[in-house]
């Protein structure tokens, strides 16, 4: 560290701006009253996400998304905005660019407010309150409300319980329909959902589009999936997570939109004074560019170990993810095959369906979807079920 402060390490001890401290006298001190006057500056600085613009390749701009959904995004990836179905191309100069898509399956923008984690000891008792709801248990006005959706839930899937992970198949027009309930929060099934994903397309070249909410993920495949080859082999084995949760998503990229944090805090890019600040995009085009520099001539370098660490510890929370994985590989998994779409599914499938582009109203569409749930309940339904 003493070296990279006082010449910039293996990578920068060419430009002398970067040897900010020196040995004077067996002391380290700043000489530069301008290096004192900015550090202190930028002592007790809150740097937030930035936004980025979304632009056609060729044509206009669409609007802006918060920059930590679009450093999730590969190239090739679809999603919805601006009631508009597009495909990403890439992110240069904190702009994403993008093409239209043929068809509008694909992930659309959440706000950061949408995305606050769920804490360990909220999920576990969750799953706490589900596993009551099994033995038939329903304490609280709360509970005795969502009766009748428990004995729909059980009906034609099954309720889980703690100590189970329960995997409903369901087939409609649209595909096969994966959908997953580990009661972590919407956080860690994101990642649980590309890690699975990514694991099961090695198994068999497949496709698939997810969706999250709090209870569960979603898996959607026009072919049908190799779950329980995937489950033979490991599928959810907690080993090789650090490898393969960064190739199942753009890891680099969120890599480089985090190192904007660090390098600012670090004092490597200077916002500017006040009323008279850099642009986000000219300070990520400068922190990109020391990231950039940093892996290719100094890859041992601290602050570039940080950024991928803060990647899976701040924006996939993966030591919690290891954890979750450890709890799954454990649990009973219970694999249903329900006729239609459960209570629980219902939420997952009402976010896939706020994506699609249509001239009713998304009110109007979930108010058919739960008319339907809500007709095919009054009815008895037989359910095949299997338990490995």
């Amino acid at each position: 560290m003493l070296d990279f402060v006082s010449s910039g390490g293996d990578a920068l001890h060419a430009y002398p701006e970067y040897a900010r401290v020196v040995v004077r006298d067996g002391r380290w001190i700043v000489e530069s009253p301008f290096l004192a006057r900015r550090h202190r500056q930028a002592i007790g600085t809150i740097v937030s996400d930035g936004h980025i613009a979304v632009q056609y390749l060729r044509g206009g701009g669409l609007g802006s998304v918060e920059e930590s959904f679009i450093a999730r995004l590969k190239p090739g990836d679809r999603f919805v905005f601006a009631g508009t179905p597009l495909e990403f191309v890439r992110v240069r100069d904190m702009k994403a660019w993008v093409r239209r898509a043929p068809n509008v399956q694909g992930a659309i923008p959440r706000w950061q407010g949408s995305r606050l984690p769920m804490s360990d000891s909220l999920a576990a008792m969750l799953r706490r309150r589900f596993g009551e709801a099994a033995r038939g248990e329903l304490r609280g006005p709360e509970m005795e409300a969502l009766g009748p959706l428990f004995n729909v839930q059980g009906r034609w899937s099954r309720i889980p319980r703690p100590n189970e992970l329960l995997i409903e198949h369901v087939k409609t027009r649209e595909g096969h329909h994966l959908f997953w309930f580990p009661f972590e929060g919407r956080l860690v099934h994101e990642g649980l959902a590309a890690l699975i994903a990514f694991r099961l397309a090695r198994v068999q070249p497949i496709t698939f589009t997810m969706s999250a909410n709090d209870y569960g993920f979603e898996l959607l495949s026009v072919d049908e999936p190799p779950l329980e080859t995937g489950l033979a082999n490991e599928l959810l084995s907690p080993l090789a997570l650090l490898d393969d949760v960064p190739a199942s998503l753009n890891a680099t990229e969120m890599a480089k939109r985090q190192f904007r944090e660090i390098a600012r805090v670090a004092g490597l890019v200077f916002p500017g004074l006040p009323r008279s600040g850099k642009t986000a995009r000219q300070l990520q085009a400068s922190s990109s560019l020391f990231f950039d520099v940093f892996r290719r001539y100094d890859p041992q370098n601290l602050l570039l170990s940080q950024a991928h660490r803060e990647v899976l510890e701040r924006q996939l929370e993966s030591s919690r993810l290891g954890r979750t994985l450890e709890r799954l590989s454990h649990a009973e998994i219970v694999i249903t095959q329900p006729k239609r779409v459960t209570p629980l599914a219902f939420a997952l499938l009402v976010d896939r369906t706020c994506e699609r582009v249509s001239s009713v109203s998304v009110a109007d569409r979930i108010r058919r979807m739960q008319v339907a749930l809500e007709k095919a309940a009054d009815k008895p339904v037989v359910n095949v079920r299997g338990t490995r």
